[in-house]
């Protein structure tokens, strides 16, 4: 005798329904994650002008000796000159720590008192410097103190004496190709 066949397989089936509230609400946590992680990522870059130079600027230029400002750094200690021979080369021993940025600076401000007008400076690192080496360097070339002794340039627009706020804001790198 033969069985009755199973009523399960001839019910009705009812159509499948997925709950999709807990994967929304996963996805929607998951984004607003990711967005708030990312503003924690600073990216930061180091702005430098690019030289650049036409005959006409240059023969300007050439009239009168530029000071172009410039410093040298090597594995040993740092140099302060300028090849028009404007100022008096000055030379400053490394400290255990690497540049002794206490004494550049200090340097560069007595230069500046002599140069007021003057905002560009030429820095030459040797290619083993690191990077946070080279951004201190950076920061003790461009800012002035608040101890620093108060050095004052002509304003553009009025003529007046006003304050210095920066030491020499525009910094380019002077041996971006070469290995010296």
């Amino acid at each position: 005798m033969l069985k009755r066949p199973s009523s399960r397989r001839k019910s009705s089936q009812e159509p499948l329904i997925l709950n999709l509230v807990p994967m929304l609400d996963a996805l929607v946590t998951l984004i607003a994650f990711l967005l708030f992680s990312m503003s924690f990522l600073a990216i930061v870059s180091i702005e430098s002008p690019a030289p650049v130079a036409s005959k006409a600027e240059v023969q300007q230029k050439l009239k009168e000796k530029p000071l172009q400002l410039t410093l040298t750094l090597t594995p040993k200690g740092s140099q302060i000159w300028s090849p028009f021979g404007r100022i008096e080369t000055t030379r400053i021993a490394n400290s255990e720590f690497g540049p002794d940025l206490p004494q550049i600076h200090q340097a560069l401000v007595k230069i500046k008192a002599k140069f007021p007008e003057e905002k560009q400076i030429v820095l030459v690192p040797h290619p083993g410097v690191n990077y946070d080496t080279l951004v201190a360097v950076m920061d003790a070339i461009r800012s002035l103190e608040k101890t620093d002794t108060a050095i004052f340039v002509k304003s553009p627009k009025t003529g007046l004496p006003l304050q210095a706020q920066y030491l020499f804001p525009s910094i380019v790198f002077g041996n971006l190709l070469g290995d010296s």
